[in-house]
């Protein structure tokens, strides 16, 4: 449907207002929320708990090499790491550099379009660029912009509802993977790449935006934990929680995971032997205070920048670790088995997988997926004993280290089908010769490393796809491919497993055997996180792609003239079955 007329939202917001048809959109409830319609994406992971799972099924392993474009759409230049939002038909679409959009599902016509005046990009942190996420509640779509805003707009006209500064922007303070709703708070974290100082997860008010609670990662001198630093506080930078977090409507706890520390060098930063309390932790917290209920730290003494941010899923599981998990690291052999409520997956970039029960917090088993080495071993109680031979104790000396900081796992989110209880996470097989550059520096440099890029032993393949069950932490399988995989995965009812490519392949696996049953070549890196929904009863499946992926720096590296892959030409794609 065609936009009508046009209209000033706001200084430097510009909205389509749609045609009578999409004047009205239902409210988004926390009860919506927490059973979501199949047909529709209303949440970053469909579901609140982040299963990235999609129930529909009309799409099934039989069916889906039938898959044919149905309609695309260019997007604004800049990284695209997007999951778009569906609703009542409608898609709502973040492009890098702010640029809201309302777009028909079943079309792809515009509707209205949001774009934001930004500061000077040159000022802003570049991290903050792509928006991989919004969130739908009531009547409002909420995004944290480029520069650290809050901003709340109309669903329907693409008005600003509030804009809410968060604070610190013009300190390259940003966030990336956008807010989440957590029984009616909206709940946010952040990014202090670059920035000299720690960062911090916030919950506001949906109406207003008002900050109800904020938590920084970082003890100040004489807070509980100042001791594992061993040095100023004014030169401890970076940690912040920047990967997605994941809501559990159940016991009402807020999940999230912070980040490690700059520069990479415990030597460096005056930190020899600390254990960093704050870094490299996952908390559970009560959204409408911000209390800590429980936390572990899955990573102490990072050297390596391995960031434990990523989203972690609860769901109820019948626990009972096998002692032949591969990679096995440890079982608690004083937890419970049987029917509970856990919360599970690959938190940080080593790709090491972890399950603890999602109400206290108790440790329950830990495995390796991808070959890492930084992690000598993890005790009955899950707490982690570094390994010495890959500490970054000496400048201008080359350390073994596996995996880099592009993983192992990233920022590509996993995905859990809760009908079969299977976790498939995608990977990268990568090592580094990883060097602290001795140089004078600042938070600028991040890390302050040189780095060459190489395969772990025994490995030719650079991205991977395993799939593992999450009640005995075993492998079902395993696939490799040439290509960095630098894309989430998505799951159906149908049986299939979707994941993108920085060889520009979107590709439909099956996810009983991990086997490629149609693929499809885009114009540039399928780098988006894949969704599907239903409109007037036909399944459909989009991704966006393009940008700058770091998966094609690994290729470059690694892959050489085995890949061909382009960031040119951003866009959306939209994908169904013959009618």
């Amino acid at each position: 449907m065609k936009p009508t007329s046009l209209l000033w939202a706001s200084a430097g917001a510009l909205a389509l207002l749609a045609a009578p048809a999409f004047a009205q959109v239902t409210p988004v409830t926390d009860e919506l929320l927490a059973n979501p319609p199949a047909g529709e994406w209303i949440s970053y992971g469909q579901n609140q708990e982040n299963y990235r799972h999609s129930p529909l099924t009309q799409i099934t392993t039989e069916n889906v090499g039938q898959l044919q474009l149905v309609w695309a759409r260019g997007m604004q230049p800049g990284k695209v790491q997007v999951t778009p939002l569906i609703h009542d038909g409608v898609m709502y679409l973040a492009n890098p550099g702010d640029v809201i959009q309302a777009i028909d599902a079943k079309t792809g016509d515009l509707i209205w379009e949001h774009r934001r005046q930004l500061p000077n990009i040159a000022t802003l942190n570049s991290f903050g660029e792509p928006t991989r996420g919004m969130a739908l509640y009531g009547t409002n779509v909420y995004f944290v912009s480029w520069d650290n805003h809050l901003v709340a707009l109309d669903t329907a006209t693409g008005q600003v509802t509030f804009d809410v500064d968060r604070g610190q922007g013009e300190d390259m303070v940003s966030n990336s993977s956008g807010p989440i709703v957590a029984n009616g708070v909206i709940v946010a974290g952040s990014t202090c790449q670059y920035s000299p100082f720690g960062c911090f997860v916030s919950g506001h008010d949906s109406a207003t935006g008002e900050e109800l609670w904020r938590n920084y990662f970082i003890p100040r001198a004489g807070e509980e934990g100042d001791e594992t630093w061993g040095n100023d506080y004014e030169a401890r930078w970076m940690t912040g929680a920047w990967g997605q977090i994941t809501y559990d409507p159940v016991t009402n706890l807020v999940h999230y995971g912070s980040t490690a520390v700059g520069p990479a060098s415990e030597t460096q930063r005056g930190t020899p032997g600390g254990t960093l309390y704050g870094t490299n932790t996952r908390f559970a917290v009560r959204p409408d205070t911000g209390e800590i209920v429980w936390r572990h730290q899955t990573l102490p003494r990072d050297n390596w920048d391995q960031e434990c941010t990523f989203e972690m899923m609860v769901t109820n599981v019948d626990v009972q670790p096998s002692t032949e998990m591969e990679g096995l690291q440890s079982i608690n052999p004083n937890a419970a088995t049987g029917e509970r409520r856990v919360l599970t997956g690959v938190p940080c970039k080593t790709g090491t997988m972890w399950q603890f029960d999602a109400e206290t917090g108790e440790f329950l088993w830990a495995r390796d997926t991808n070959y890492q080495n930084m992690i000598e071993s993890i005790d009955e109680n899950g707490i982690v004993t570094v390994n010495e031979d890959a500490i970054l104790k000496e400048l201008d000396v080359e350390y073994d280290v596996c995996p880099t900081f592009l993983g192992g796992r990233d920022w590509p989110s996993a995905a859990l089908n809760p009908d079969s209880g299977i976790y498939f996470i995608p990977l990268n097989n990568v090592c580094y010769d990883m060097m602290a550059v001795d140089q004078e520096f600042t938070s600028m440099d991040v890390y302050n490393t040189s780095n060459v890029t190489k395969l772990p032993p025994g490995k030719d393949m650079i991205g991977r796809i395993d799939a593992i069950d999450i009640s005995t932490g075993r492998t079902l399988w395993s696939v490799e491919r040439a290509a960095a995989n630098y894309s989430p995965v998505l799951s159906t009812g149908g049986g299939v497993l979707f994941n993108g490519g920085t060889d520009r392949y979107f590709r439909a696996l099956s996810q009983e055997t991990g086997e490629t049953l149609w693929q499809t070549r885009l114009a540039t890196v399928a780098s988006g996180q894949a969704i599907s929904y239903e409109v007037d009863g036909m399944q459909y499946v989009a991704i966006a792609g393009g940008g700058v992926s770091y998966g094609s720096g690994l290729n470059s590296a690694l892959a050489g003239e085995r890949v061909d892959s382009t960031a040119i030409g951003n866009a959306v794609y939209v994908f169904a079955l013959p009618q």
